[in-house]
């Protein structure tokens, strides 16, 4: 969601998106929540964070369950980084619906976050 998000702000930004155990298909409940937003997440198979080994990113932002102290961090360069941290909804819910609220409530928190970088570090930071 990270990536379609901050992309939504910015079709010339350059960004990838892997993960350290990626699964192996985007979610429909978070294709179906950002759409609620106008913002297109594709159905697509997720990368390994491996493919991007040899590449040095200005920014590496890791969105994952716990804290940043918590997370496994990927063997990547990189020269600024940021955590979103959440509890990973999909790992106990009772039904579709409390999944996508749950949803819902980290596309909002995502959104919020990808807001204030785009605008408050990204933009500020090319206006220099």
């Amino acid at each position: 969601m990270a990536e379609a998000i901050l992309r939504s702000f910015d079709k010339e930004l350059e960004i990838v998106s892997a993960g350290i155990e990626p699964a192996d298909h985007v979610s429909p409940v978070a294709i179906e929540v950002l759409a609620e937003t106008g913002i297109e997440l594709k159905a697509s198979v997720p990368e390994h964070y491996s493919k991007f080994a040899d590449v040095e990113f200005d920014y590496l932002i890791t969105v994952g369950d716990g804290t940043v102290d918590q997370l496994k961090l990927p063997p990547v360069k990189f020269k600024r980084k940021m955590h979103l941290g959440f509890h990973n909804p999909y790992k106990s819910f009772r039904d579709r619906n409390e999944l996508k609220q749950k949803c819902r409530e980290i596309r909002d928190e995502i959104l919020v976050e990808m807001d204030y970088f785009y605008n408050r570090i990204l933009k500020k930071k090319a206006a220099f």
